[in-house]
């Protein structure tokens, strides 16, 4: 073999193995991430997300307002089966929310949107998928046109077991 063409098998090697090194070495970073550590990024970082308590959430539903938020249950039907679910929740599992929620919400709804699970976990990545879909107001941008009727994604902090330890009715279905 020609010293110019073992060169540049070598060089084709070299880079072929550093791609191969960098795909291995971001698939592990990826896969070891813990889901605690994934809710807790997107906490941190996605400043679109809003987190409201269940006392707030109780007051806000309970009271006589005019455009009371919308109320997702993003939890499993064997779940809201078994517990029920915060009263006049729209029942949409975390599985078909972005394929669905369009059916339900419209991007021009000017109320909020509260989305819950069991805990507050998977309504925090349930939140996410909403901004992400166009749903929330873009902190500092919430007075341009483009942003005026967009409502604004809540996560239920506690979750409905928060819900529940609070006293607070459930309807079940």
């Amino acid at each position: 073999m020609s010293t110019s063409r073992l060169h540049l098998t070598y060089t084709v090697a070299r880079r072929l193995g550093s791609a191969v090194h960098q795909r291995a070495f971001s698939l592990s970073s990826l896969h070891q991430k813990s889901f605690g550590a994934l809710v807790q990024e997107i906490k941190d970082n996605n400043k679109d997300i809003h987190h409201i308590s269940p006392k707030d959430l109780h007051v806000i539903s309970s009271s006589c307002s005019q455009s009371p938020p919308h109320i997702i249950d993003v939890r499993e039907r064997h779940e809201i089966e078994s517990t029920g679910t915060i009263p006049g929740a729209i029942v949409l599992p975390r599985g078909i929310l972005e394929r669905d929620v369009g059916k339900i919400l419209k991007q021009d709804d000017p109320r909020d949107v509260v989305v819950y699970c069991a805990g507050g976990f998977r309504s925090i990545l349930a939140a996410e998928s909403l901004t992400r879909l166009g749903y929330g107001v873009i902190e500092g941008e919430q007075d341009t046109l483009d942003n005026k009727n967009k409502p604004r994604v809540w996560s239920l902090s506690e979750g409905f077991d928060g819900w529940v330890k609070n006293g607070y009715s459930v309807e079940k279905k």
